[in-house]
């Protein structure tokens, strides 16, 4: 999930975090790869940290495309709060979301009943954003305008930490390290260093800066592969509601357990602005470029090859059950731009958006418990599934 500013409904909008008039200072935005060529690709980065243990891999599963929404318990949106941006399966076997400048952590059963968890989570703006499952059975959160790093148990009860963040620095990103660890990036406005975070169960903090080049917007976080976390740099260039003065240019970053950062830009287009990633089901990284209407694949060696054109924008990326990559895409041509995307790892897409309602704006995406894939809905405050 990527700090920007767009015009949706004649509104200026920040996605991941929230929306807002240009009255508002810059915030962060949170939400929320296919086959090599015959070529020999060089050795992963050693990290020192094995890479995962690969699981046995499960039959893929086939997706029809039917598409549902759900809205009841969801607390109605208003102009600046409540928007519905990241999305995670949980280790309870439910969906958990977050509900950005409404400062409230939802949670969804298969069959859709909705419980909203605010007691814990300081008020006044805190923008909760990404979110994930940690390694301790918990959800881990990002809360990018009060920059804290959130914990919600199964049952519930949140925590907070804020120990170790700079300030401002904009948490958006999150995702579960091989280490045991939940990492984190920070995007850094306000002129401020983009960094990577790191923090353990028990909540200690590790920021890291060295290697990630000034007006990067780190945004999304995954782990990949080779045991290293890799994460989109957005960039600034070409954006014209961005008000900072880095001529920021859209990279992928690898940052090994160690924290020694690697920035990759060749074979990504100018001004494509990176924002999701996800590790593939082909031992490579994907990510979206918002501004090109691309899919991006990179492999552990750097290599990026790019697909398109999309009708839309895309944001979330996650890997299917269907041993394909799914996408939420917020804009475009397709009814009010709203439609779910798939890509093969041979770089195949078909779109779909039959069954999403109009301006429903899709952005966080995830593979839920039950196989099948699940989005949240920016505008509508819904949460969608497809089938």
């Amino acid at each position: 999930m990527w700090l920007l500013f767009r015009r949706v409904d004649a509104k200026l909008a920040v996605f991941g975090v929230f929306r807002m008039t240009r009255t508002f200072a810059l915030l962060a935005l949170v939400a929320l790869v296919g086959c090599n060529s015959g070529s020999a690709s060089p050795p992963p980065l050693f990290t020192g940290v094995a890479a995962p243990t690969p699981s046995p891999t499960p039959s893929p599963r086939a997706l029809s495309g039917t598409i549902t929404e759900f809205s009841s318990g969801i607390t109605a949106p208003n102009q600046f709060s409540n928007q519905l941006t990241g999305i995670a399966a949980g280790p309870d076997g439910n969906l958990w979301f977050t509900e950005n400048c409404g400062d409230q952590i939802g949670r969804i059963t298969p069959a859709g009943a909705v419980t909203e968890f605010a007691n814990g989570i300081t008020g006044g703006r805190a923008c909760v954003g990404s979110i994930a499952a940690g390694p301790d059975g918990n959800l881990w959160f990002t809360e990018a305008n009060a920059s804290r790093i959130g914990r919600i148990t199964p049952a519930g009860v949140i925590t907070e930490f804020s120990s170790g963040i700079t300030p401002g620095s904009g948490p958006s990103g999150i995702a579960k390290g091989p280490d045991g660890n939940m990492w984190f990036t920070e995007i850094g406005g306000g002129g401020k260093i983009a960094r990577i975070g790191r923090i353990t169960p028990a909540g200690v903090v590790t920021e890291f800066a060295s290697g990630i080049t000034l007006g990067a917007f780190a945004t999304s976080i995954t782990a990949g592969p080779d045991g290293n976390m890799w994460f989109t740099e957005r960039g600034q260039a070409g954006d014209p509601f961005i008000v900072e003065p880095f001529p920021g240019v859209g990279r992928i970053g690898r940052i090994t357990p160690a924290g020694v950062v690697t920035e990759f830009a060749a074979g990504i287009s100018p001004f494509a602005l990176p924002v999701s990633i996800a590790a593939g089901p082909d031992g490579n990284l994907w990510f979206t470029e918002e501004n090109g209407g691309r899919i991006g694949r990179i492999t552990p060696a750097g290599v990026v090859t790019e697909f398109g054109a999309l009708t839309g924008e895309p944001e979330g990326i996650t890997a299917g059950p269907d041993r394909n990559l799914w996408f939420a895409e917020i804009s475009g041509g397709r009814i009010g731009g709203n439609s779910l995307g798939r890509i093969t790892p041979a770089g195949v897409i078909t779109e779909f958006s039959s069954g999403i309602s109009a301006d429903a704006a899709p952005t966080g995406i995830t593979t839920g418990p039950d196989g099948n894939i699940w989005f949240t809905e920016y505008n509508l405050n819904r949460i969608g599934r497809l089938q």
